[in-house]
């Protein structure tokens, strides 16, 4: 015997078959990036760049403003639609449709994760990975702002991919990041950089975990147990490249949220379902990922 869906039954299952297998537990921006709201098609960032330092109060306070950096992020409209025909509904065939609405969630929750890693990918790119000082968000000369005494360099090559290698290229990493200076001449991470998160493709995952948790490393105590989160990508193109990045309060990546995710559906009479005996579901999101403080990532190629 069939079975009758009416339309009201049907979207509110597939939503909440959507919602059950939308997860965020992998999801990296709450690791890796500032989260900013946005309420506007675009935000800029003014706050990337100079910050005052403490001084003596003599006569009157003396003032700093905002960054002359005109760093923007545009956002941009993300969806994901299917198309059930009425018959396959009629002919019980909800099971393919719901392995669909669950395919197209996990899509959906590993969205903004693609984005984040093709940021970090971009980063070498002068157009698609700029950033606030007008450079691509891994390169060797960074231009000098302010005090900050000279060219930066978070573009490092490494010495290779063996558990020495790679733990003698974390150290220098860290180091560089270490000796940023900020607009005032400042140590950028004042006395320490804090939190870090290596991020590495699978190739180099047994590498690194060796590195951050073996006790011992060429016969050498290993001081680096622990000293960051590991963060595995196949999506990372060049296998042999890593990045380390901070995860305190300042950071190399930003994700802008404008509108969450929704889901919604045309079904019954509406144009689609009336004119071609098709119902359409689908999700639709608005934000984007940019590029925030570069002096809290460092790109080791191999």
């Amino acid at each position: 015997m069939s079975v009758l869906y009416t339309p009201t039954s049907l979207e509110k299952g597939l939503k909440t078959l959507f919602l059950q297998h939308f997860s965020t537990e992998a999801a990296l921006a709450p690791r890796i990036a500032h989260i900013e709201s946005s309420d506007s098609d675009s935000e800029k960032y003014d706050w990337l760049g100079q910050s005052p330092t403490m001084q003596q109060f003599l006569d009157e306070r003396r003032t700093i403003p905002l960054s002359n950096t005109s760093y923007s992020i545009e956002n941009l409209t993300w969806e994901a639609t299917i198309t059930v025909s009425r018959n396959d509904l009629a002919d019980n065939r909800t099971g393919s449709i719901q392995r669909r609405i669950q395919q197209m969630a996990a899509t959906a929750a590993g969205h903004q994760n693609k984005l984040i890693i093709n940021q970090l990918i971009d980063g070498t790119s002068a157009t698609l990975g700029l950033c606030y000082d007008g450079t691509a968000m891994f390169g060797n000369s960074h231009p000098a702002r302010g005090d900050e005494g000279g060219v930066s360099d978070n573009l490092l090559s490494g010495t290779g991919t063996t558990v020495a290698a790679v733990s003698a290229d974390l150290a220098t990493a860290k180091a560089t990041m270490l000796n940023f200076a900020n607009e005032s001449s400042e140590p950028f991470f004042g006395d320490g950089v804090g939190s870090l998160a290596v991020v590495c493709s699978p190739s180099l995952e047994k590498v690194f975990r060796e590195t951050l948790n073996a006790g011992m490393i060429s016969n050498t105590s290993n001081v680096q147990v622990g000293m960051a989160d590991l963060i595995v990508s196949p999506r990372l193109s060049d296998v042999d490249d890593w990045y380390l990045l901070n995860t305190g309060s300042a950071r190399s990546l930003i994700l802008q949220d404008r509108e969450p995710l929704e889901f919604s559906a045309l079904e019954g009479n509406s144009d689609s379902g009336f004119m071609r005996d098709q119902w359409v579901y689908g999700v639709r999101a608005r934000y984007n990922v940019g590029v925030g403080f570069w002096q809290a990532g460092v790109k080791t190629v191999n």
